[in-house]
């Protein structure tokens, strides 16, 4: 008798045409259809713009949990059934060619414990989006992360609240779950010069350090708004977090019979 399969989750990313606008004018063109596919978050920086989506715990066959979950944005964006290919010795599915409705241009599906996390995971728990984003810094740069929190259940609501924001950076990536964002830019001053242009009032300020090349300066607001300061190229993979491009084979006790 074979043993049943353990459940799991699963997430999807939606890559769309990123275009040569602005990370914030970009995330304001893609925020409605962020909410009318569903997303759970959007991620934009200088060469992607991202839906990131997840599916429920399933314990079917793992190919066939992808192809459902991904038949709507299949159907939606105007790729074949026959474009998702499941790719067994890695466990994920990807489209193979490109779909005949824009603005979408690759659609992955992985497992949601695979690649998740950045530099936040580790000292920034919580704080979200626990995505990669890559921003390109040079070596004196210093870079900024804010994260924000407001009173919204959509993304398009979040992208607008956060506008008071977007007005005073020129952010080189963004981050957004309904409810909450990541907003990442180039630092002109220190920690508390730069909490003051972005308006966030008194602030508590304060040091994180895992190494001696690894310092981050803090600044929390009174509604929790927190801005991070780190000087140097900014340690994050390029690569969105939920895919494995580097394809490793890994077989272990989970991997189907």
């Amino acid at each position: 008798m074979a043993k049943d399969k353990p459940p799991f989750a699963m997430t999807a990313m939606l890559r769309l045409e990123r275009g040569t606008e602005n990370a914030a004018d970009t995330l304001r063109r893609y925020a409605p259809l962020a909410d009318e596919v569903g997303a759970d978050g959007i991620d934009v920086d200088v060469e992607r713009a991202d839906l990131v989506l997840s599916g429920s715990l399933v314990n079917v066959n793992e190919e066939r949990a992808m192809h459902a979950m991904a038949w709507r944005l299949l159907h939606r964006f105007g790729w074949r059934k026959q474009d998702l290919v499941y790719s067994r010795n890695v466990r994920y599915a990807e489209t193979i060619a490109p779909p005949s409705g824009p603005p979408a241009v690759r659609l992955v599906i992985d497992r949601a414990d695979q690649e998740m996390g950045w530099e936040g995971a580790t000292h920034g728990t919580g704080l979200t989006p626990d995505r990669t984003l890559e921003i390109e810094p040079a070596e004196r740069d210093v870079v900024a992360r804010l994260f924000v929190t407001v009173p919204t259940t959509t993304i398009a609501g979040t992208v607008e609240a956060l506008e008071p924001w977007l007005a005073r950076v020129e952010p080189a990536a963004v981050g957004v779950d309904p409810g909450r964002a990541a907003v990442l830019f180039l630092a002109r001053a220190d920690v508390r010069t730069e909490a003051a242009r972005l308006g966030l009032g008194p602030v508590e300020t304060g040091r994180i350090e895992a190494h001696a090349d690894h310092v981050i300066e803090t600044a929390v607001a009174a509604d929790g708004t927190t801005l991070w300061l780190r000087r140097g190229t900014d340690p994050v993979d390029r690569h969105w977090a939920g895919i494995i491009e580097v394809r490793e084979m890994v077989i272990d006790d989970s991997y189907p019979d």
